[in-house]
This record gives structure tokens, C-alpha cells and sequence, in this order.
């Protein structure tokens, strides 16, 4: 059901039904997240679980939880960053023809004649809650901790051996050499 193409009517049905789904994925299974994962690791998965119901307008609504097991590149180092996460989300849906009630809930996706997959929104809900700009905590733990002291290193000394045309001059004025 995460893979097919749902339309209002369809998920209207399965709500009606309280319709529950538990499925483990692999992240290759999904192409956006596929881009920002560590290819290298072959044991990137998603636990999805979710359970479908009726709101109190009476039309779809998904809620559940989705448990990340992914690896992700530190932007630091570069080097593989192990993200597991537990996210939490509940959606409701309505028809697109019903403006007025997508004016009075902003916590709606509206459905239009194309339909939705599933898969795709919850894709969503964990690029969302990946940060920007992950990195391992303390840079102790970074992988490649060597090159980037090297680089760190490389750099002041470059700094250090610059010409400094006007330090002769300053050392006559009687100021300090910077």
C-alpha cells in the first residue's frame, strides 16, 4: 500500500477500515534519500508503521511513527555518521475541491484527481527531520581526524610564512611586529 498510488476515495476506504501497516524498507527504496545517504553501507533502513483512521470531519488521516537507521556523511569529516532517529508524524488529508476546509486545518495535504503515494510523504517527513548540516558530536570522533589536523596545520603555517613587507617598518616606530 506504501507503494501504490492512493486517491481520496482509496484512502478514505482504508480509513474507514482503521487500516495499519507495519513495513521495513530499504533507504535505496527511496531516491531523494538515496542521494544524502552513504551509499557504502548496505544497511540503511526504515521502519515505517502507521495506522490509518477517520479525523472528526471524517476524512483521512495518517498518523504513526517512523524509526531511521541510516548512515549519513559528516560534514566535517566526511566520514560515515550513524543517524538513528524516531519521528513521529500525523497527517490529515482532504479533497482539493474542499478550500474550506483546508482554510479552517493547516495541517492538511490536499489530494487532487492525480492522487498520492504514501511512501513518498513519509520520504518527506525524513528529509525534514534530517538536520542541515549533521556532524559527528565532539570532533574526536570524527574519521578523519589526521587529514583534517594536516589541513588545519597546513593553513596557520602558511599564514605564519607570509611576507610581511611593513615589519621592519613597524619594528622602527617601535610597535609590536604584526
Amino acid at each position: 500500500m506504501l507503494h501504490q498510488k492512493l486517491f481520496f476515495k482509496d484512502l478514505l476506504d482504508h480509513s474507514s477500515g482503521k487500516s495499519r501497516l507495519s513495513q521495513k524498507i530499504e533507504a535505496k527504496m527511496m531516491p531523494r534519500l538515496l542521494q544524502i545517504i552513504n551509499q557504502d553501507d548496505p544497511v540503511d533502513s526504515v521502519s515505517i508503521s502507521a495506522s490509518l483512521r477517520l479525523n472528526d470531519q471524517l476524512n483521512p488521516s495518517i498518523y504513526g511513527e517512523i524509526k531511521t537507521d541510516l548512515s549519513l556523511r559528516c560534514q566535517r569529516c566526511l566520514g560515515p555518521l550513524e543517524w538513528n532517529e524516531t519521528i513521529e508524524y500525523s497527517i490529515d488529508f482532504i479533497r482539493q475541491s474542499d478550500t474550506q476546509a483546508s482554510q479552517e486545518n493547516m495541517d492538511c495535504i490536499s489530494i487532487s484527481d492525480e492522487g498520492i503515494v504514501l511512501l513518498d510523504l513519509l520520504e518527506d517527513e525524513i528529509l525534514t527531520s534530517i538536520p542541515m548540516s549533521i556532524m559527528h558530536k565532539n570532533i574526536e570522533l570524527c574519521e578523519n581526524i589526521d587529514k583534517l589536523s594536516m589541513f588545519l596545520g597546513s593553513s596557520d603555517e602558511k599564514t605564519a610564512n607570509k611576507n610581511k613587507p611593513f615589519s621592519d617598518l613597524s619594528e622602527i616606530m617601535g610597535k609590536d611586529g604584526n
